[in-house]
């Protein structure tokens, strides 16, 4: 709750550095789109192609459950003609810039995906499941065509399809790697693997829940430890963006060795000079996972 504290005059803020008119499809030549985090970036790229500028409005290395918009932020955003957004809890700030000056259109790129409920929220990481990365990137697609001017539909199709095949060969990867694995379960700090788990046939073993912030509890640590004894657990997961003290904690006591998982939301600096990219470090975290699977 507290990224929300002071957004009503984050908003007032942003229209006063609004200014000038934003320049339209038809003034530039090109689609201005703006993305939320690193995985829509990739794909509005991906498939857009050279007919669209896209901006990531987190900056890398810094995680979206972390990040709060500012004044100038929400202001870059009346300059869109599409925001794509993933939904689900986790960036529906996004939303609040329908109430002024915009003239954006709002794709929510998690449309038609079922959710995953934890209590009364859901699980926001649809994205590092390659079966939901296909409806992700289709739903870009759409918006994409609907907001082209100069009948340049059949670009956009003929990008997604590229983009479609490598999704298609990623999920097969996960598929029969996963399917294979002799141990069905992995230990993560926060719940942002459920969806692999779920569409893999995987358990998801976690140290704390949906906010990576939260600091864990003794008791919570100990449970996990508990579990890793118990099952015999070489490996465990920590993440990019995330301290990895509580889990080179966790590994020291359980006798186990610290992995990385990339949970996608953002990349570093590092991923970005290496030329990483939102397949390769899927590909990256399949390696990973059937090394802690074996």
């Amino acid at each position: 709750m507290k990224r929300f504290i002071g957004l009503a005059l984050v908003m007032i803020l942003a229209l006063s550095f609004v200014g000038c008119k934003r320049q339209s499809v038809a003034d530039t030549g090109k689609t201005t789109v703006y993305t939320t985090i690193y995985p829509l970036y990739f794909m509005a790229k991906q498939i857009g192609g050279d007919r669209v500028d896209v901006t990531n409005i987190i900056p890398a290395g810094i995680s979206v459950h972390e990040w709060e918009p500012g004044t100038r932020d929400m202001a870059r955003l009346y300059e869109a003609d599409l925001i794509i957004y993933i939904g689900l809890d986790l960036d529906s700030w996004i939303l609040k810039t329908q109430n002024g000056d915009s003239n954006a259109i709002y794709c929510k790129a998690s449309e038609n995906i079922e959710p995953i409920k934890e209590g009364n929220t859901v699980n926001p990481h649809v994205w590092l499941s390659p079966k939901n990365a296909l409806i992700v990137a289709y739903n870009i697609k759409e918006a994409l065509i609907s907001m082209d001017q100069s009948d340049d539909s059949a670009y956009f199709e003929a990008n997604y399809n590229v983009l479609k095949q490598r999704l298609e060969e990623l999920d097969r990867q996960y598929s029969e790697a996963l399917s294979n694995a002799p141990r069905k379960s992995f230990v993560v700090y926060h719940k942002a693997f459920s969806y692999i788990a779920r569409d893999y046939g995987l358990e998801e073993i976690t140290v704390i829940g949906l906010d990576d912030e939260q600091e864990p509890s003794p008791a919570q640590i100990s449970r996990v430890i508990d579990y890793c004894k118990a099952n015999g657990i070489k490996y465990i997961f920590a993440e990019p963006l995330v301290t990895p003290k509580p889990m080179q904690t966790l590994a020291n006591e359980a006798g186990a060795q610290v992995l990385t998982l990339n949970p996608l939301d953002g990349l570093t600096e590092e991923e970005e000079k290496s030329g990483d990219d939102y397949i390769s470090i899927m590909r990256e975290n399949l390696e990973n996972l059937q090394k802690a699977l074996e």
